[in-house]
Order: structure tokens, then sequence, then C-alpha cells
């Protein structure tokens, strides 16, 4: 018997009135760059995509608008939900026994305002992903967890500490497979499915049944099969399609787009298309260290690509002044610095073809002196659009 995941039917009222309050909600929203280029931990620096590009030149990154205290290194442990970014670091990284300090700092990028939230959990490699629009559900080596953000969480202060009602995570029962096996994970448009493909098959999860009280979490194999994104797919309602990185080494750069309606079956993976044009740099003085893509609703997406660049090689910076001996260049070590590039574009369909048409507009700003090798190199950047 075959079991079909559909996106749920709604009026042509309903989705044009969905759509404006989509786009005004869009207006306000801001992409947003982590760094650990702080001494004591992390930055959080806001970037308004909104205003014109800057056709691939260097700009300036704005200054921080908040700074979290945390061990640096560890890009892994920023989540997001709603208007807010969430920190899950532990104490001591090194200590495998460490958990959080009893909290964990939960930034409001609208309000400016800091929640602590519960700690006392150790994440080691999570997957986050936010679901129904107020819980962060996690996925780790060997558990899997969620979080509520709904309203009148936390308890208000006058809550008696006694009382039944605590702000907790929530332990479910493991995946039935390897977290290290994880090759692509998505939230399906009812916004309650969870869709997480390893590098041998597809299974789901259905959030909603969290609320019927029912403990235990049952994982559905769709098939043997992986869908063909790389890290975190969206669904785009114009599309009616995911859409992510190509995961296929052939392909780098090229985004992918697949069916909505999945279906349990082992005959195979949903159709899928592959994006005409390649995002990722080209510039022969740039080197791929990591990127992140983010859906900005409607058919907009914005690319965060990190590059290596050696120093004074690359076209957005001012040429190396001529050295006239040749020797003092064989002494000179070299030193690579970082680059991000956003590219920002729309999506649509020519032909047949997804396609991005003509428009794609590239910006680049300096990642911060002291931003870490291993923060940069041990996960794609922590970019959030909120």
């Amino acid at each position: 018997m075959e079991q079909r995941i559909r996106m749920p039917k709604r009026r042509h009222g309903e989705r044009d009135s969905r759509r404006a309050a989509a786009k005004k909600h869009r207006r306000g929203q801001r992409l947003y760059l982590v760094f650990d280029d702080w001494p004591w931990g992390y930055s959080i620096r806001e970037v308004d995509c909104s205003t014109a590009a800057g056709g691939g030149t260097e700009r300036r990154l704005p200054r921080p608008f908040i700074r979290l205290e945390a061990p640096r290194g560890f890009p892994l442990f920023f989540s997001a939900v709603g208007t807010r970014i969430v920190a899950t670091h532990r104490r001591n990284p090194w200590d495998d026994d460490s958990v959080p300090d009893g909290f964990l700092p939960i930034v409001d990028v609208r309000s400016r305002g800091v929640t602590f939230g519960p700690g006392q959990v150790r994440h080691d490699l999570p997957i986050y992903l936010p679901v129904g629009g107020d819980g962060l559900f996690a996925l780790d080596t060997i558990t899997v967890r969620m979080l509520s953000f709904k309203p009148l969480w936390p308890p208000r202060l006058e809550t008696e500490s006694s009382a039944d009602v605590m702000w907790a995570w929530r332990e479910l029962s493991r995946a039935p497979f390897n977290r290290l096996e994880v090759t692509s994970y998505a939230v399906h448009p009812d916004d309650h499915t969870i869709l997480v493909s390893t590098t041998r098959a597809t299974f789901t999860f259905d959030a909603d049944k969290l609320d019927t009280e029912d403990l235990v979490l049952v994982w559905t194999r769709l098939g043997e099969w992986s869908l063909p994104f790389s890290g975190r797919a969206y669904f785009v309602g114009c599309l009616d399609a995911f859409v992510g990185l190509s995961k296929d080494p052939a392909t780098p750069g090229h985004l992918c787009s697949c069916s909505c309606e999945l279906v349990a079956t082992d005959d195979g993976p949903p159709a899928w298309k592959l994006g005409k044009e390649k995002l990722f740099s080209e510039d022969p003085a740039e080197t791929h260290v990591g990127a992140t893509l983010l859906y900005m609703g409607g058919s907009e997406f914005c690319l965060v690509q990190c590059v290596s660049v050696e120093d004074g090689n690359t076209s957005a910076t001012q040429a190396q002044e001529d050295i006239e001996e040749e020797e003092a260049v064989s002494r000179r070590s070299l030193r690579c610095s970082h680059l991000y590039r956003l590219t920002t574009f729309s999506l649509s369909y020519n032909n047949g073809d997804m396609t991005t048409g003509e428009t794609c507009h590239v910006r680049c700003y300096r990642v911060p002196k002291a931003t870490t090798e291993r923060f940069l190199r041990r996960a794609d950047p922590v970019a959030f659009w909120l």
C-alpha cells in the first residue's frame, strides 16, 4: 500500500491572501551572519539584502548588533526559529560531560531582546529544523529532541517553580538511521512533516503526533532512495517543488528541484530537475569553502558562499604592489583571507527548465580577520533569513 505525503489544497482566495501576507512580512526580514570573531565568542551582524547589488565588489560588513559569549569554533550549535537565533554551545566543548550552564541564550532579532532557554542538554553534531513556526527539532548522533517556542513559553515569572508546566527539551525516540549518514533534510509544506534523506534511504516524521501526547516517535521509511539535495532544501510554492543545492559532485553550485508529492515506494526517487546555472564562484583565484542556501519567500533565494582567497590575488581587492626582488617573494608566507559571496536571485521555469534567468545579483564581504579557521572549515556559513 502506497503512502503519499501531499500538500494540503488551498482555495484561490486563501492562496492570494497568504502570498500578500508573506510578501508584507518579507519586507521586514534581513540576513543575519554569525562569526566567531570576538575573543570571548560570537558576533551577529544584520545585512540588508534589499539594497542595490555591488557587482561583486567587496563591501564592509555592518557592525555587530550583539555578541554572545560561548566557546569559539563551533558553528553547528546555532539555529533559528521565527525571529529568534538560538545558541546551544556547551560551556566546555572539550569535556564530554559538559553541558550548557542551565540556560541557552535566545536572541530576538526584531526586539533585540535576549531570552534564556532551557539548557542542561548536550548536543554533539545536531541538525536543527524549525517546525510549525514555534518548535525546534534537533536530530543528533544519539538523541532526537524538540523544544517548543509557543506563546507563554517560558512560563510567566509568577508561575511557581513546582508547577507541572516546565520549559524543557522534549526527548523523543531515536531515529532509525545513523546521523552521520544524513545527506539532506527539509520541512514539508504542511509545516509539520520532516523529511530526512541518508545515503541509503529517505524517512519522514510527523511532528503533529506530538500534540496527541504520543510519546513514541514513529519514523516512516519512504523508500531505499535519497533526495538529490545537499543539506537543507526548501519548499517553493510557486514552483510546487522542493529546491536545494545539488549533492552530485559533478554539478557543484547548481540547484535542483523535486516534486513535493512524495510516495512511499522502492521504485526510486521522485522526478527531479537540475538548474541551468552554476551559482558558485568561478573565479580561479577563489577556492570554495562552504555554502548555505536561504529561502527568502516567493521565488527568491540568497546563496551565501564562503571562499578563500590568497591575499592580494582577487579582482575584488586592490592589486598587489610590484616587488622587485624575486627572493623577497619566495620568503613571503602565503596568507589566505576569506570572503562571503552573497548571491540573491529568483527562480522560475523556462520551457520546463529551472533557471535564475538574469536575476542574479552578487555582493562580496570580507570575513572578519579574527574569525577562526575552525569556524569556517567545520561547517557551512552560519546565516539566517529572519
